[in-house]
């Protein structure tokens, strides 16, 4: 079976997919991932080009601020998924998916343009959640549906107007605890186990193989910080302050000198391999990206989310209101305050309970070797 993956080009968006494309490889199908720059070639599997290559994020919300300067927070976000990513998408990957005649597309949901595609083609189609609220991905679709109506009617095929997504089957990472929170939508939802992932450009820094001799903490933004630098250096002052070792991921485009000089026991890297960090620290600091979020869950890692954008917000509430994990708005970063939660994670609590819970939970959900005979079924094949 010919199957295609597609992302937005961004690790937060395609990483999740990459485990579940993988299995679907490892079982004899023929796997393709339709991306962007900078993971064109460079992936385990075939890539293929599924928008413009200049279209990257940043080019992507400026665009779609000129189309409508009054937008901004979710509407903005709304706007760039829906039309001006989506628009860019189906530019390129309808004309591939219409050669190749694939006998399924699986998407990560926020790329509406690349369901829109399977759907004018009437190409059987699975949506990825990689959020762990269904909301947003439930404004994006339709918003899509009518900036890209004419791509159906052009073809004398009716847009699925009214739905609260393209496709109506949803692979769903959430584990059980958590899934109050994602919202009761018309779609059925196959549990698939979150798995880590990571290129060879990830590192495991070799004084975290060595013997323990006190407390170890991780502190990340991600790969996408919204330029926080002033957060990072605040939260290492606080954390430095504490007697840990502290290890610090600036992502990969980060610049580890804008931090300055920082203390001996604080280990500054740009990319590590954050599946094998996480069974070797003690506690997850970070900006609450879904990845990384369910990928503390999995470790049973207590966290501290220090919010910087997108859905990341949403994540800290879900996780602060399952008492899994802390968290603290930059408005809230009073001195000390990042310290005294550190330390207090360090020294056990609730929070540690909620995340070993949860850690069981996402043992049992199915594998991702497990959900893609599903997907075969899904195609009638």
């Amino acid at each position: 079976m010919k199957i295609v993956f597609a992302a937005i080009p961004a690790y937060g968006h395609l990483y999740p997919l990459m485990p579940l494309a993988l299995a679907c490889d490892a079982a004899g199908h023929e796997v393709t991932v339709a991306v962007g720059p900078p993971f064109l070639d460079r992936l385990p599997l075939p890539t293929i080009p599924q928008q413009p290559t200049e279209m990257g994020l940043d080019a992507g919300f400026a665009e779609a601020e000129r189309r409508d300067p009054g937008l901004h927070g979710r509407e903005l976000v709304v706007r760039f998924f829906a039309d001006v990513t989506a628009e860019a998408v189906t530019g390129v990957l309808m004309p591939a998916l219409e050669e190749s005649r694939p006998d399924l597309v699986i998407y990560e949901a926020m790329d509406a343009g690349a369901g829109v595609a399977a759907s004018v083609l009437d190409i059987p189609a699975v949506a990825f959640s990689i959020a762990l609220t269904h909301q947003g991905v439930a404004a994006i679709h339709p918003a899509a549906i009518g900036y890209r109506r004419d791509l159906w009617i052009s073809r004398g095929r009716q847009p699925p107007e009214g739905r609260h997504f393209l496709s109506k089957t949803l692979l769903d990472p959430t584990p059980p605890s958590l899934r109050r929170f994602s919202g009761a939508l018309e779609v059925t939802k196959i549990p698939i186990r979150p798995v880590s992932y990571a290129e060879g450009s990830g590192i495991l820094p070799a004084w975290l193989e060595a013997s323990k001799s006190r407390p170890r903490v991780y502190l990340t933004l991600g790969t996408v910080s919204f330029g926080a630098v002033e957060v990072l250096s605040h939260a290492i002052h606080e954390i430095a302050s504490l007697d840990v070792d502290l290890l610090v991921a600036v992502g990969p485009d980060g610049d580890p000198t804008a931090l300055g000089d920082v203390p001996e026991h604080v280990h500054v890297e740009k990319f590590v391999d954050q599946s094998r960090v996480l069974p070797l620290v003690d506690v997850i600091v970070h900006h609450g990206g879904t990845g990384s979020v369910l990928g503390a869950l999995a470790t049973g890692l207590p966290q501290l989310i220090l919010p910087q954008g997108a859905d990341q917000f949403s994540n800290a509430r879900v996780l602060t209101e399952a008492g899994a994990a802390r968290a603290l708005r930059n408005e809230e970063h009073r001195t000390g305050e990042i310290r005294r939660a550190v330390a207090d994670l360090l020294s056990g609590g609730a929070e540690h309970t909620v995340a070993r819970q949860i850690q069981s939970e996402i043992a049992e959900l199915p594998d991702p070797s497990e959900v893609t005979p599903k997907l075969v079924a899904l195609t009638g094949r």
